[in-house]
């Protein structure tokens, strides 16, 4: 038997993940936006489409291949985070304060938040790496 803490907990959570999405509908009007600009929801749709067959054919592959997928996707996403925190260090390092727009603890912790996640990347793909399976 389940305790009774986690119930209450997801139903918690669940109640105002409702009340939120009630809210934005509410507030944001989509009814009325996607009335006058209908392309956009086409464009929904086509995302919804297109994640759902992709969905659809990730899990038609074999685990093998899942895998390699996976590793190929993280890999290049890794180094597309690390290049683009490599490129704010040095735009943080090498640009005077007077040519800089922002702040430059701003442009730091752009740089260290991106460096932090594309450590994270890096440490998710050691581990997918690591492992034979997936």
């Amino acid at each position: 038997m389940k305790r009774p803490g986690y119930i209450i907990t997801v139903s918690l959570f669940a109640i105002l993940a409702i009340a939120d999405i009630v809210h934005d509908c509410i507030t944001n009007d989509p009814v009325s936006y996607f009335s006058q600009q209908p392309r956009q929801l086409l464009v929904v749709v086509a995302l919804g489409i297109v994640g759902g067959l992709v969905t659809f054919f990730w899990y038609r592959l074999s685990t093998h291949w899942q895998r390699r997928v996976k590793l190929i996707a993280l890999g290049f996403t890794a180094g597309f985070a690390t290049f683009a925190g490599a490129y704010f260090s040095l735009l943080l390092a090498h640009l005077p304060d007077q040519f800089i727009r922002f702040p430059s603890h701003l442009l730091l912790a752009i740089a260290l938040g991106i460096i932090a996640v594309a450590g994270l990347l890096w440490f998710e793909f050691y581990e997918v790496f690591r492992k034979h399976e997936l």
